[in-house]
């Protein structure tokens, strides 16, 4: 059976159709202040890119605001669903995503609390008749990530993450193990953004990963990488990767429990 014919995702296409959301989230009397996120106001998307918009109503607007019949009466939705971290999400045509999260007015200082990463307030105030919204992006574009000064939790983290992965696959419950490793991935690839001092993307470490760190790296992360039949390796490569990061950028570890994870990865 062949696969149905669709034309290629066109960044052309997608920015497009940002710019007509944008005018319908500001015509809408319900909204007060409209911000957009992600990658498109970041200057960073591609023909693949989602579209992510937060919507503050007006406490003036009255009833519940139904998200789902509002997205679907601008757009071709295919689906719809509510995902895992509570935010409306549509897919359209071409694999297409729309998040569109839609709060109360009163939650607006928390946008100064969002992660400050890449932050173009120009491009992200998409209805602020007031100003309040653009303070509020002023003040969260002022603030920094702290890459270094998070490292040593972060290697903490990774460190139960490892010894919680060893233990399950010492059980037998490989499929788990094979779950767990994703945690490992994403502590390593971190701790790798770190000492590589390509931490651009450090709240989403996966991101543009291919482009941005070394072949080294990429190569050393290929081997944390693993199909249910090869989780031993893959925990005892990262293992020792994880001591080595630890080492190089004098993080503590304590040395029990570095001959302790080698040895259960020496057992598994």
């Amino acid at each position: 059976m062949t696969a149905p014919h669709s034309s290629p995702p066109v960044l052309a296409d997608l920015l497009a159709l940002d710019e007509r959301l944008r005018s319908a989230l500001v015509a809408e009397a319900r909204f007060s202040h409209v911000v957009a996120y992600g990658s498109v106001p970041q200057g960073s998307a591609d023909a693949f890119s989602d579209l992510e918009y937060w919507a503050f109503l007006d406490p003036a607007s009255g009833a519940a605001f139904d998200v789902r019949a509002w997205l679907s009466a601008r757009l071709d939705v295919q689906h719809f669903v509510v995902n895992e971290f509570g935010t409306p999400t549509v897919l359209l045509p071409g694999l297409r995503r729309v998040e569109l999260h839609v709060a109360a007015q009163e939650r607006l200082p928390e946008v100064e609390d969002w992660t400050p990463q890449h932050v173009r307030p120009e491009r992200m105030l998409v209805k602020d008749p007031d100003g309040r919204l653009a303070r509020h992006l002023a003040v969260l574009a002022a603030r920094r990530t702290d890459p270094a000064g998070e490292a040593q939790d972060t290697l903490d983290r990774l460190l139960n993450w490892l010894a919680f992965g060893l233990n399950v696959l010492a059980r037998g419950e490989r499929i788990r193990a094979h779950e767990l490793l994703g945690w490992v991935q994403g502590g390593l690839l971190r701790l790798a953004r770190l000492h590589a001092g390509r931490t651009a993307h450090w709240a989403n470490a996966s991101r543009r990963a291919e482009q941005e760190l070394d072949a080294a790296t990429l190569a050393r992360y290929a081997g944390v990488t693993a199909s249910l039949d090869g989780l031993e390796v893959a925990y005892a490569n990262a293992v020792a990767w994880t001591l080595d990061l630890a080492a190089g950028q004098s993080l503590h570890c304590p040395e029990a429990l570095a001959a302790g994870l080698r040895a259960a990865t020496m057992q598994a």
